[in-house]
């Protein structure tokens, strides 16, 4: 089925609560996800994803505005007739039946002659990686093959609309990986329209086109998760893409900044004299033995050793700085409480407005 796409115009959703009163989950989220992209909803727990989702999915009728796949208004269409897949994130499989039967579902329910119904599932089956596992019980796979066979019965049927619900957050470290490739490599070979809720930003980043971030029941700021990284509008998209460290700078002059008695040259775009908010990633950041430094020196505080690299925390003047070092492999760690020169590389610099 050729992929739709999705669009949601001022969409809100209440709830009463007995404590609050009435409590917005959503609040006027406006949202367009093209033919065959996968957006990603990131958030807090309680920041209004997955309600998001189930307002897509029809689970959830939103109190005021619209909903649209495929161009036509869904809004307080049925789900069993909206054309989507959804994953869930306990998988919800039937236990007292074989992963055929689970996967088989949905298209008995569409009432398919047997023999469409096997060459779909046996298909599908291949296409997740489990062929020869239609006759296991599902009580009998590990959480990942369960995950898959929950992925299965979501595509058996070829939805218009592909929709997960964090979906890994039962799986060990090493598995949600392992698995959020899977995830990624089976939506661009079916091409179908994706909206994909998680908490987790490793796993935004990772696994989508775009990332739409949600903070109190709104989006905040979508992107691509390089924008989003290197350009975020808010502290908070700041703080929760990836570790960060938020300082202040003054201007010097047009093409300087000052942080912590530290000059960069950097164009700020602010006249001199003026205070930044500034926006430093911890790998945007160099130490340097302190013998061969000229002005203001920190100090580390904290040493993590992580293999393929190593983190730091500095403290330099007033500000407590994280730094992440990728090369210690060509030279000796730093000793707590040593002085290190403190280099910031300014192309990695981004002013909050």
């Amino acid at each position: 089925m050729a992929p739709v796409s999705i669009r949601l115009d001022g969409v809100s959703k209440r709830f009463d609560h007995t404590v609050k009163g009435e409590v917005y989950a959503v609040r006027d989220v406006s949202l367009a996800v093209a033919e065959g992209e996968l957006l990603t909803l990131l958030g807090p727990s309680g920041c209004g994803k997955s309600t998001t989702l189930r307002m897509i999915a029809g689970f959830e009728e939103p109190d005021a505005g619209t909903i649209l796949i495929g161009g036509k208004d869904v809004t307080h269409v049925l789900p069993n007739r909206r054309g989507i897949g959804f994953v869930f994130q306990n998988y919800a499989l039937f236990p007292h039946l074989s992963v055929f039967e689970n996967v088989a579902y949905a298209l008995r329910v569409q009432r398919r002659d047997e023999a469409s119904i096997a060459r779909a599932v046996e298909g599908v089956l291949e296409l997740v990686g489990l062929t020869h596992y239609g006759r296991q019980q599902s009580h009998q796979l590990s959480g990942g093959e369960q995950q898959r066979v929950a992925l299965a019965r979501a595509v058996v049927f070829e939805p218009q609309v592909l929709l997960f619900d964090e979906p890994l957050s039962n799986l060990d470290a090493k598995l949600r990986v392992e698995m959020r490739g899977q995830i990624r490599a089976l939506q661009k070979r079916i091409g179908t329209t994706t909206v994909y809720v998680t908490h987790d930003q490793e796993e935004a980043m990772a696994i989508s086109d775009r990332i739409a971030v949600m903070d109190k029941g709104s989006v905040v700021q979508e992107g691509t998760a390089q924008e989003l990284y290197y350009r975020p509008r808010t502290e908070f998209v700041a703080n929760f893409i990836g570790r960060t460290n938020l300082v202040d700078g003054h201007v010097v002059s047009a093409g300087d900044v000052e942080i912590e008695g530290v000059r960069v040259a950097f164009s700020s775009g602010l006249a001199a004299g003026e205070r930044a908010r500034l926006v430093v990633r911890p790998e945007m950041i160099e130490l340097r033995a302190a013998a061969v430094c000229d002005g203001p020196h920190g100090r580390i505080v904290q040493r993590t050793f992580l293999g393929e690299k190593t983190d730091y925390v500095v403290a330099l003047g007033a500000a407590t700085l994280q730094v992440a070092a990728s090369d210690q492999y060509r030279r000796p760690l730093f000793e707590i409480d040593q002085p290190v020169g403190v280099y910031f590389h300014a192309d990695g610099i981004h002013v909050l407005r």
